[in-house]
């Protein structure tokens, strides 16, 4: 997307694309194209102005339909919120937009973004745009697959146990998974698991996450996880090179049963990085095989909760998958959820000793590229595989950094995932920044742009 356009002609092209290829795919719930132009061309008439143009001017964004946009409705993925309004912008889009942001629209989710396949009964299934039989993922995979085609730069999304991640590795773009707290989650509808929900930015490059993620984080009051936090000026430090940082490379769990092509595509990106002067160190992660099963129950208990008024009077509503998972956490006991929290701890425990060896733990995303829309009828199946190294990493509480690192045999695109220290994601950016410098693997776009 060229920067050089005025903000219309850019918005426009974004607009062109969501008209040509959403049809395709079905990214979008809600387009928002007069808005968008109205706020383009009050940009460019700032321009002519001369006033200040802020970190994201003129930027192409897309909400995930869980977050609030004033005056557009905010369904959630679901039919139970098919008539919300909200009245005002959530914070993060509050931000976005004094920073110079034009929202383009609402993205399409997995229902309550409960699920990885955004197979959505509700407002249809979305399509990865590298293989359009195949998912993007979720449950942002409305928002991955709208940056994947050019229809925005940006968007805003919500991850819980690799929401961002995964969608952003499987449809070739790049994502954030911020330490929670650090992005308000005010305004925005995602309620699976308090202790491990976020809200976070996918973007075509890590230098527009950045600036993203600059603008969307800070301290809000009205959101209880909201921690009040100054990081140091990772924007700045993007380009100081990376000379030094240890990157541990997991020995046991995260490089096993993988897809052909995927170990091979990060382990080479990993040397790259080291080529550019970063420590390869292996690491052993012990308990992580155990990990996923033993803290889901909290998952399933904390959904439940939230849903347990909706589940006993309108059953009906909800789309089949989404009811089943939720109905995991009807009898999971007080027993089953303080055995999951003691099994957190000990493996919070594991990862922080790691990351007192390295600074940063290295895996790939997901352990198989984009399964096939018939292979992914199983929701609950498909999740637990698309999101076994994600879950476990949100378990330690761990920002992630998801980049595109290489494609397999099929043309299929990889990402690898890069996890720090809580509140230490300039290193990730500036990790990832090296890396876009040195690969092009961010720069490939979906042949059905090209045709």
């Amino acid at each position: 997307m060229s920067q050089t356009l005025s903000v219309v002609a850019r918005t426009e092209q974004c607009l062109a694309n969501i008209t040509q290829y959403d049809p395709q795919v079905n990214a979008f719930i809600t387009v928002m194209e007069e808005g968008a132009l109205a706020g383009a061309g009050q940009a460019d008439a700032g321009v002519e102005r001369g006033d200040p143009c802020g970190l994201l001017h003129g930027l192409p964004i897309s909400v995930k339909d869980c977050i609030d946009v004033a005056e557009v409705r905010c369904t959630n993925g679901t039919r139970f919120f098919e008539k919300y309004v909200p009245v005002e912008d959530a914070l993060v889009v509050q931000r976005l937009r004094r920073a110079g942001a034009i929202i383009v629209g609402k993205t399409n989710l997995h229902e309550f973004a409960y699920g990885s396949t955004t197979q959505n009964p509700h407002y249809g299934p979305t399509r990865n745009p590298w293989d359009l039989q195949r998912i993007p993922s979720g449950s942002s995979g409305g928002a991955a697959v709208s940056v994947a085609l050019e229809m925005c730069a940006g968007a805003v999304a919500s991850d819980t146990g690799g929401s961002i991640r995964t969608p952003a590795a499987v449809n070739g773009v790049s994502g954030l998974r911020p330490t929670v707290g650090a992005i308000p989650m005010s305004g925005s509808m995602t309620q699976l698991c308090p202790a491990i929900d976020t809200v976070g930015p996918i973007a075509s490059t890590v230098e527009i996450i950045a600036r993203m993620f600059t603008v969307m984080a800070g301290y809000d009051d009205r959101d209880p996880t909201s921690v009040a936090h100054v990081w140091d000026e990772f924007l700045q430090r993007l380009d100081d090179g990376i000379e030094g940082v240890r990157i541990g490379l997991p020995k046991n769990y995260f490089f096993e049963d993988l897809a052909p092509g995927i170990g091979e595509a990060v382990r080479a990106s990993a040397e790259k990085l080291a080529a550019a002067g970063a420590v390869l160190v292996d690491l052993e992660l012990a308990g992580a095989e155990v990990t996923l099963k033993e803290i889901m129950p909290m998952v399933w208990a904390d959904c439940y909760e939230f849903h347990q008024e909706r589940v006993e009077q309108q059953p009906e509503m909800f789309g089949e998958d989404v009811l089943g998972r939720i109905l995991l956490g009807r009898d999971v006991s007080g027993r089953d959820y303080a055995a999951a929290l003691r099994c957190r701890e000990r493996w919070s425990r594991v990862v922080q000793r790691a990351l007192r060896e390295v600074d940063v733990i290295l895996t790939p995303t997901t352990p198989l590229p984009a399964p096939l829309i018939p292979d992914s009828r199983d929701m609950l199946s498909t999740t637990h595989q698309l999101t076994r190294f994600t879950y476990p990493l949100s378990w330690a509480g761990l920002p992630g950094l998801s980049v595109p690192c290489g494609f397999t045999a099929d043309g299929l695109p990889i990402g690898m995932l890069l996890n720090g220290a809580c509140w230490e994601e300039g290193i990730l950016l500036r990790l990832g920044s090296a890396f876009q410098r040195d690969t092009n693997w961010h720069l490939r776009r979906p042949p059905m742009l090209h045709g």
